[in-house]
C-alpha cells in the first residue's frame, strides 16, 4: 500500500468527463490548471493492478484496468490518468475505476494505492 497526499486541485481539474489527471509535485505550469497535484507520503513504490483498489480519502474505487506505463509514470512523475468508466480501455498511461462517479476532493486529502 502506498499513500499521497493532495498538494493542489487546479481549477479546470475536476469536470464533467470522469476523468482525473494525476501528477506528481514537478508539474509544468500550463498542466497545472488540469491536475491534481500530489506528493507521496512513504517510500514505498505504487504497485497497481486490476482488483486492486485506488482510495481517496475514505472513497473507494476498485481499479478495473492498469495500463503498461501507469505504475512507472506514478512512480518516477507523479502521473498517471483516472478513468472513472465500467470498461477499460487502451491508454498506456491510464488507470481505470469504477464506480462511475468522480470521488470529492480537497487539498490534504491522502489517496491510498493497494
Amino acid at each position: 500500500m502506498t499513500e499521497t497526499e493532495i498538494t493542489q486541485i487546479g481549477k479546470n481539474a475536476i469536470n464533467d468527463e470522469n476523468i482525473l489527471v494525476l501528477f506528481g509535485e514537478s508539474v509544468t505550469p500550463d498542466l497545472l490548471d488540469v491536475s491534481i497535484v500530489q506528493k507521496p507520503i512513504n517510500d514505498e513504490p505504487i504497485i497497481l493492478e486490476k482488483g486492486g483498489q485506488l482510495i481517496f480519502g475514505d472513497q473507494a474505487y476498485q481499479v478495473i484496468g492498469v495500463g503498461p506505463l501507469a505504475n512507472q509514470n506514478l512512480n518516477e512523475i507523479g502521473h498517471a490518468t483516472v478513468f472513472f468508466q465500467k470498461e477499460a480501455g487502451v491508454i498506456p498511461n491510464a488507470i481505470y475505476v469504477v464506480p462511475e462517479k468522480l470521488p470529492d476532493l480537497e487539498v490534504g486529502m491522502k489517496i491510498t494505492f493497494q
